[in-house]
């Protein structure tokens, strides 16, 4: 080792002016590094969509169950006649509750009956859902009412339409964002609990329309769907307009993942699907 050469003890008071001026240098530098990616993270990041979740509070609905296309309660939300799809809480729909409101009905219609849900709101673009928190213990009323629940339902005739497969529950406010690859997994675990798929459609930057997807009957397609997950696709099928809700009924030839944009994409996306069913 040269004379000049300094280096630094542990247990000694103070390093040598080599040692600490070369680690003061390291640090601006890292330091300055780090500010730098993180500006230039901020101004190249597009921004999440702006959707709501209220899940620190409870709100209480009153209305009338429907059960096509989805279980959900057709009722009032900021002054408008909707219908609001009902999930469970986590990764689950709200069959439990269905179940039990189906069992005090004694047989009889559920749309003869003004009910009362308690539960937490996802909202985004004037599409409300709520996520029935406490389980059974989110039936607050169930009343006997003089005025059965009616649905408009218009056919659109057979389109093909272009978007992605999404869990609506994530999608529409409990996470930010929830398509594409980055959120597929979840999604797939979503729709394998009996949250019902929907087709979201871009405009764009942005989405614009939303479609559940049910089979030529009007059923669930939960299984049929999970591969397609997440992934850019064309589907083939009967639409039509179900009050404040569009449906595509698709049968066993209405599935084709085309997307000639992210041929790729999709190749990769099936072999992690394959990986981690």
């Amino acid at each position: 080792m040269k004379e000049h050469d300094e280096f630094y003890i542990g247990w000694q008071d103070k390093a040598s002016p080599v040692y600490t001026g070369a680690r003061r240098v390291f640090f601006w530098i890292s330091f300055f590094v780090m500010i730098s990616f993180g500006i230039l993270y901020l101004a190249f990041e597009k921004p999440f969509i702006d959707s709501y979740f209220d899940y620190v509070n409870l709100t209480k609905l009153e209305g009338t169950v429907v059960e096509y296309p989805v279980f959900g309660l057709k009722t009032v939300v900021d002054n408008r006649t909707v219908t609001v799809p009902l999930v469970g809480f986590g990764k689950f729909d709200a069959r439990p509750v269905l179940d039990k409101l189906r069992s005090k009905a004694n047989g009889q219609s559920l749309g003869d009956f003004k009910v009362t849900l308690e539960g937490t709101l996802i909202q985004y673009r004037e599409k409300t859902w709520m996520e029935l928190t406490e389980g059974e213990q989110s039936i607050i009323s169930m009343d006997k009412t003089d005025r059965s629940a009616t649905q408009s339902i218009r056919s659109g005739g057979e389109q093909n339409i272009s978007g992605e497969i999404v869990d609506p529950k994530c999608f529409f406010g409990v996470m930010n964002p929830a398509w594409k690859k980055i959120h597929r997994s979840c999604a797939i675990r979503c729709i394998s609990g009996g949250i019902p798929p929907v087709l979201a459609v871009r405009d764009g930057e942005d989405f614009s329309d939303y479609y559940f997807v049910t089979n030529e009957a009007g059923r669930p397609v939960n299984k049929e769907v999970l591969q397609y997950v997440g992934i850019p696709l064309h589907l083939t099928g009967q639409v039509e307009q179900v009050d404040d809700w569009k449906v595509i009924k698709i049968n066993s030839r209405g599935l084709s993942s085309v997307r000639l944009d992210y041929s790729g994409w999709v190749s990769e996306c099936r072999t992690a699907h394959t990986s981690h069913p």
